[in-house]
């Protein structure tokens, strides 16, 4: 699922890097789609925090990437949503083995999915009557249950380039559908790819 986007050099963030590099370049999106109005409800692949962005990543079943800067906020989402995420397979992607935010968010949702959310202010599912189509069944106006649009991110930074000449020591490269996510395989590292736009920290402009 393809989103127009600019890419910004020293945009004013207010996002905590903790030990990570500051990143000079992001990428904003600018195309606007359905799902900022409502609720993406296509399910979820994964989820993941990366401390190299400074947000958690929710890959989706339609392709689509969200990117969300903290935790509160996930507090825009439904309970049936959150109920969803708690279950979805979970995958850290810290670079700093101190990093707890995304493991600890895990923990808290997996607490609060046992006594269902009550200690989280969520959002709510609404009602839409659509008066120019007619429920067959009732022959009145069709009712249809939306999801809110939920509180993503629209600036992402970019992840930091590497050295010239680095695929040299490229191993091998795969989708992995558990993740829905790209595995980049060096000798001595590997890199997670969500979104096409993070090849670009290998000098390939998209």
């Amino acid at each position: 699922m393809k989103q127009k986007g600019v890419i910004m050099r020293n945009v004013r963030t207010e996002r905590n890097f903790g030990f990570q590099y500051q990143p000079d370049r992001y990428v904003i999106i600018t195309e606007k789609d359905r799902f900022d109005v409502y609720g993406n409800r296509s399910g979820i692949v994964s989820w993941a925090y990366n401390d190299e962005k400074g947000m958690f990543l929710v890959m989706r079943k339609n392709g689509a990437v969200e990117y969300y800067n903290n935790a509160d906020s996930f507090e825009s989402w439904t309970t049936v949503d959150l109920r969803e995420l708690s279950q979805a397979c979970y995958h850290d992607q810290c670079k700093d083995h101190n990093c707890k935010i995304g493991w600890n968010f895990f923990n808290k949702l997996q607490q609060q999915a046992k006594v269902n959310f009550r200690d989280m202010k969520l959002a709510q599912s609404f009602v839409v009557e659509h008066e120019d189509v007619l429920d067959p069944s009732t022959k009145k106006p069709l009712k249809t249950v939306m999801w809110p649009s939920k509180k993503q991110t629209k600036t992402v930074p970019l992840p930091k380039e590497l050295l010239d000449n680095n695929l040299k020591d490229l191993l091998f490269w795969m989708y992995h559908p558990v993740i829905g996510q790209v595995m980049i395989v060096y000798a001595t590292e590997e890199y997670r790819v969500a979104n096409v736009k993070d090849l670009m920290r290998l000098g390939i402009m998209i």
